[in-house]
């Protein structure tokens, strides 16, 4: 059932996936952090400390990873936020700020599958090294897929309700509703759109293996919205029988 629901929706070109399949671990999210923080700086970011064998001109910038944490729906981890620590350093204010700025304007403009916002900032003096530094809190959000390509589509089930016993006899015959969330997996102006003109028709009335009757829509809603990306679930259920022998 959920191959076949997969394969609607890659048909339709939606990066979908069982949530089994998932992986929080595919995606190294460094690259990107020093691609952001070298337009600033001319290709001087290094992680955790500067060289210790170079006088790294100014300005550059160190980045540190502060924490990961999973985006989990209905316990399957479907995507990651990987929280970093970037700061940025000259022996002047006026350039320290022009750099920032390039640094802010590179984040806002980032566009892909993997999303980066700033969500703090402070600025600081070191007197013993005699810098300026402005320090970034930046959330690089990913997707647990394979190729990390949005729009992404992640299905799994949910639950299943029984109808009571349709025979009067010793024997057993019961409807079964199975209901499969999907979760996809969109940039803020994409949503809205996806659902409404492409999973749904994509989904609605599909003939599933060994079900009886197509698959039909039951709910939806949106989970959380990280950086420029939109979680929302929808639910759907088909119908099947059990008999006892």
């Amino acid at each position: 059932m959920i191959d076949t629901i997969v394969s609607a929706l890659n048909a339709v070109d939606i990066n979908a996936t069982s949530s089994s399949h998932a992986d929080t671990s595919r995606v190294d999210s460094a690259p990107v952090v020093t691609q952001l923080a070298d337009q600033a700086t001319d290709s001087h970011t290094y992680p955790l400390h500067l060289p210790s064998d170079s006088n790294a001109p100014y300005p550059n910038a160190v980045y540190a990873l502060a924490s990961q944490q999973a985006i989990e729906v209905d316990g399957w981890k479907v995507g990651r936020v990987d929280t970093y620590v970037v700061s940025i350093r000259d022996n002047e204010f006026d350039p320290l700020r022009d750099a920032s700025d390039v640094f802010v304007n590179a984040v806002s403009s980032h566009s892909g599958s993997v999303g980066a916002e700033i969500t703090d900032a402070a600025t600081d003096y070191e007197f013993e090294q005699r810098q300026y530094r402005a320090h970034f809190e930046l959330q690089i959000t990913s997707i647990a897929t394979e190729d990390n390509v949005l729009p992404a589509a992640f299905v799994h089930p949910v639950d299943v309700r029984a109808m009571e016993n349709e025979l009067a006899t010793l024997s057993i015959r019961q409807t079964l509703f199975e209901h499969i969330a999907v979760v996809t997996v969109a940039n803020q102006s994409e949503i809205d759109m996806l659902r409404k003109q492409v999973v749904i028709n994509a989904l609605l009335g599909l003939e599933l293996p060994d079900s009886y009757g197509p698959l039909e829509y039951v709910s939806g809603s949106q989970l959380t919205v990280v950086g420029s990306q939109v979680y929302w679930r929808d639910v759907w259920r088909y119908q099947r029988v059990i008999r006892s022998s």
